[in-house]
């Protein structure tokens, strides 16, 4: 199916360990219809989700093109690893063919991360995007354009397995809110030391603990509706490019 190069309604959908979330966009990326979302089917299947996102989407008419978030390493457009999701059930997906045939709309797909750093960048320099969810989410961008994907949560921490497990969401439960903090803020440390961003932006539902002014000056706290929001950059030639 050939791709709407400029569409004018974009349905946005931000696949997340916890939950499914999807607004309508315009061309410009503002949410156009009030988003909406539900919880993410448990031990979910490419086909069982596309059910759940169908429900999902029913309220929210029309749409010109499909943008998707997918919490996972993603390349050549397919799906490598879904480690919140189930990756026995999602290896090897082409979950924009899948999309594009259910939905019968063009489709792009990015890491949520990814697509949650388009809703926020200024394009300017480099910049990063960290997200604290059931996992932790990374995204690296240069002038605006995202770099190869490189899924920094499943690194090794030391303290831990990964870094899914150093500061996620079973982690800040386990080990309490004020070591978990301190955690996030010595991981904020290592990737200034590895990429010597310009700018770090902290999203996904577990930064909403921390203030402005528990952050150092070249970190700034993220709304979270950019997860929906970045969804219309996904169609830019130049992030289209940067993504195959």
């Amino acid at each position: 199916m050939k791709a709407t190069i400029h569409p004018d309604r974009i349905l946005s959908i931000d696949i997340g360990g916890t939950s499914l979330k999807a607004a309508i966009l315009n061309a410009s990326g503002e949410i156009v219809s009030p988003p909406c979302r539900c919880p993410t089917p448990s031990d979910s299947t490419p086909l069982l989700m596309m059910e759940h996102i169908a429900e999902l989407i029913a309220p929210l008419g029309e749409f010109d093109a499909i943008s998707i978030g997918f919490p996972g390493a993603i390349k050549h457009g397919i799906i490598l690893t879904a480690p919140n999701l189930g990756s026995k059930n999602w290896h090897g997906t082409d979950l924009t063919a899948l999309m594009n045939k259910r939905f019968e709309r063009p489709t792009q797909l990015a890491n949520d991360a990814t697509l949650h750093g388009l809703g926020i960048i200024a394009g300017d320099g480099i910049e990063v995007v960290l997200t604290l969810g059931t996992g932790m989410g990374f995204a690296l961008f240069r002038n605006g354009v995202p770099a190869p994907q490189i899924e920094l949560g499943r690194h090794i921490a030391g303290e831990e397995p990964s870094y899914d497990d150093f500061i996620g969401d079973a982690a800040l439960k386990r080990v309490g809110e004020a070591v978990w903090k301190e955690r996030v803020r010595e991981t904020i440390r290592r990737i200034a030391s590895l990429v010597n961003f310009d700018v770090l932006y902290l999203g996904g539902g577990n930064s909403r603990l921390f203030t402005a002014d528990e952050m150092p000056e070249a970190v700034q706290l993220a709304v979270n509706e950019a997860g929906l929001t970045g969804g219309s950059r996904l169609w830019r030639a130049d992030v289209s490019i940067a993504l195959k």
